[in-house]
Order: C-alpha cells, then sequence, then structure tokens
C-alpha cells in the first residue's frame, strides 16, 4: 500500500492542480468584468425601442443601417423639455459601456438614438467617399423623424461616433442642426488619413469637430494617437480635443470621466 502512494505521479497532479487554479483565477477575472455592468437600465423611467434593419432610404446604397434604437426618458418627454437629439454610431462589438453613457444621457434629459452602420463598399474611392458623405447628411435628419412619429425630438442633434472610422462628414459640419461631431478615439491609419485631414480642413470653417482620445491603448502600450497630436498641433490648431489622463481603450473605470467630458462638450452649446 505504501509503494503504490509513492508510485503516484506527482508531477502531472501539480500540473493538474495549477492549471485548475489558473482556470479558476481568470474565470473570476471574467465574472467580475462581466458583473460589474448592470444588464438592464437601473432608471425604470428609461425607454427604449429597437428596430432591425432599418430601412429609411431604399435609394441608400453606400451605407446600410443594420441595426437603431431609441432610448428616451419618459420623466422629460412628459416635462416637454427637449435637448438636442444624441445620435450615437455603435461599434460592430457588443460594449457594455455605450449601454451605460446610454443610460446617463437619457437621464440627463437627452434622447438617444443608436445606430450602427455597415459601409457596403470597403473599396473607399474618391466617389466612393463622396456618396458616404451625402448619405450621411441625410441620414441622421431621416432617421429623427422616423422616430419623431412616436416621441417628440428636437431636430438639432449631435454625433457621437465610437466605431474608430473616420467617416465623411464633412457635409455634417455645414448642417445648421448638427450642433457637435464627437469622434471617440478615432484611427489615424494612412487609409483613414485623407478622409481625417480633408474634416479637419472642414472643421476650421465650421468648428464642430471634437476628437476624445483615451492615453493608452491598454495598460500596457501608449495611445500613438496621442503622440501624433501632440507632434502636430498645428494640425489640431482648430479643432477642439481632449485626452483624458491614465486611460484605455475601453475608458474602463474612467466611464464616468469620459461622460462629462462629452455632456462638456455639447451642453456648451
Amino acid at each position: 500500500m505504501t509503494n503504490d502512494i509513492f508510485q503516484v505521479d506527482w508531477i502531472t497532479v501539480d500540473i493538474t492542480i495549477i492549471v485548475l487554479l489558473i482556470i479558476l483565477l481568470i474565470g473570476v477575472k471574467v465574472l467580475k468584468e462581466i458583473y460589474r455592468w448592470r444588464f438592464f437600465f437601473s432608471n425604470v423611467s428609461t425607454i427604449r425601442k429597437v428596430d432591425n434593419n432599418l430601412d429609411i432610404n431604399n435609394q441608400v446604397s453606400s451605407i446600410s443601417i443594420k441595426k437603431s434604437d431609441l432610448t428616451t426618458c419618459s420623466v422629460f418627454q412628459q416635462e416637454g423639455l427637449i435637448k438636442p437629439t444624441i445620435v450615437l454610431i455603435k461599434r460592430y462589438r457588443k460594449l457594455m459601456l455605450l449601454k451605460a453613457l446610454t443610460e446617463a444621457l437619457c437621464t440627463s434629459g437627452y434622447n438617444v438614438i443608436s445606430i450602427r452602420l455597415k459601409i457596403l463598399n470597403k473599396n473607399m474611392t474618391e466617389r466612393l467617399i463622396s456618396d458616404i458623405e451625402k448619405e450621411l447628411q441625410q441620414t441622421f435628419p431621416t432617421i429623427i423623424m422616423f422616430y419623431n412619429q412616436d416621441v417628440n425630438l428636437s431636430q438639432n442633434y449631435n454625433v457621437i461616433d465610437f466605431t474608430k472610422k473616420v467617416l465623411p462628414f464633412n457635409l455634417l459640419l455645414k448642417d445648421s442642426h448638427c450642433r457637435n461631431i464627437i469622434l471617440i478615439n478615432p484611427r489615424l491609419k494612412s487609409s483613414n488619413q485623407e478622409v481625417f485631414l480633408t474634416l479637419l480642413s472642414d472643421s476650421n470653417k465650421s468648428p464642430k469637430l471634437i476628437t476624445i482620445f483615451s492615453e493608452n491603448i491598454n495598460p500596457l502600450f501608449k495611445n500613438k494617437k496621442v503622440k501624433k497630436i501632440l507632434q502636430n498641433k498645428e494640425t489640431f490648431k482648430y479643432t477642439k480635443y481632449t485626452i483624458i489622463q491614465k486611460t484605455t481603450s475601453t475608458f474602463k473605470y474612467y466611464e464616468t470621466l469620459l461622460l462629462s467630458v462629452i455632456l462638456r462638450y455639447i451642453e456648451k452649446q
């Protein structure tokens, strides 16, 4: 019996225990990340209306709205208080941050329309960019009119773009109903550089463009976009931007600070 105990492969047992402990630690980390967010709106006055594959314009050929939803607060609707509508462009990857920001903005009295856009043609030729620019100018007012059938929305609106893509919002800068265009951590890649520089140039004439950057990409690496800004301050001379210190691209644990920066910009109008 004693010999059987000493014949146990203790190395395999140790490795198994270590692997199980690692899995347990990862599981705890995942659960903490998931359950730090609420799955439902805590404000009982918040109302959400979801529309999948919203077809607002059959003639739109370059962009498609894959999903759209309107979130309002019944308290402010009853009081007749109408602030500018917020159009929030979502990312394809589910981001709980956007849900928290949506609820916070509604609690502050704003009606929030969240949309998920898809560019149907990925080859961004000059002609296609021009088409997208015109369609974006028509899309946001049309969506507001669509939801205006159920809820009294302001025709004035702010655009908050979380997609990281740099879309040609140039004509929106000239739209009298568009108050601000806020880009959150836009990707300043070579493919987007021309579009972004053109947008910056047009924003000098209509100063509505705002960019918000996190200081870091993740806990290990700095945000290279911030370095580019600091090195090319002349390029950003006539546009408004904010770099939120100590944050990563997900703004984890800094959601309230991001909200306060967004509110500061949109309420200045």
